[in-house]
């Protein structure tokens, strides 16, 4: 068969690239592996994970005036078919690294992750942007610099976690916990106000909306930061 792809903006290279690899992941595997590797491709998580593969539209060779290959009618999946799943996958991985390219996502940027643990990671400069996460455990990570922008960070724990130059700007913050947190350098918007509680965070030089929402932080500012021991009323200039 001949396969017309319809892709957005995918290089020549990038796409006989992929081609390549089918090729050789077809050579490699016996027909007698065809349809345990079937199974295992539908079941795999990543499959199912993916949200829009590229459309392949075939087209018979006979109707270019090519001769047809002769097929194997007694394996279970022919090689056509396995070309095809496995193009088709490539392709879907090449369109979904494209759409974090031009869309400026990486990293954790536009996934689920809610209600997961990720207390004492190191994800300094990790990006974060439109991610759902509800509910998870960031206490004690390194986050800074990590990029948080629109992302939904109810019920967050960021306790003693350390936020330094990190980007809050219009999250959900409904809740969230920035108990002993470090937001030195932070940029904060008007969503912090939600936050759960503040008591022991360090927002020295943090970048906040406006005096309005640096007045209403002071409101319920106490304790001191157990890491850099300035308290949080003076690192907001209460």
């Amino acid at each position: 068969l001949i396969f017309r792809i319809r892709m957005g903006s995918s290089s020549r290279f990038v796409l006989l690239a992929a081609m390549a690899l089918c090729v050789f992941s077809i050579a490699a595997l016996s027909s007698a592996d065809y349809s345990s590797a079937t199974q295992r491709l539908s079941s795999s998580p990543a499959v199912r994970s993916i949200g829009r593969i590229p459309r392949l539209t075939c087209v018979h060779a006979k109707r270019e005036g090519r001769s047809m290959p002769s097929h194997n009618s007694h394996s279970h999946i022919s090689r056509r078919n396995f070309g095809a799943v496995g193009l088709g996958m490539a392709l879907a991985g090449i369109g979904k690294a494209s759409w974090a390219i031009s869309g400026g996502g990486k990293g954790y940027s536009g996934y689920t992750i809610e209600n997961e643990d990720f207390s004492g990671r190191d994800l300094v400069g990790e990006e974060f942007r439109g991610t759902m996460a509800k509910r998870v455990n960031f206490a004690g990570a390194k986050l800074q610099n990590a990029q948080f922008q629109k992302a939904d960070l109810r019920f967050v724990d960021f306790t003693g976690a350390d936020l330094s130059g990190a980007a809050l700007e219009q999250c959900t913050l409904e809740d969230a916990i920035f108990k002993d947190a470090i937001l030195e350098n932070a940029y904060l918007g008007e969503p912090i106000l939600q936050a759960a509680t503040i008591e022991g965070a360090d927002f020295t030089d943090a970048i906040i909306a406006s005096s309005f929402t640096q007045r209403e932080l002071c409101k319920k500012a106490k304790g001191v930061n157990p890491q850099t021991g300035v308290s949080t009323r003076e690192s907001l200039n209460c």
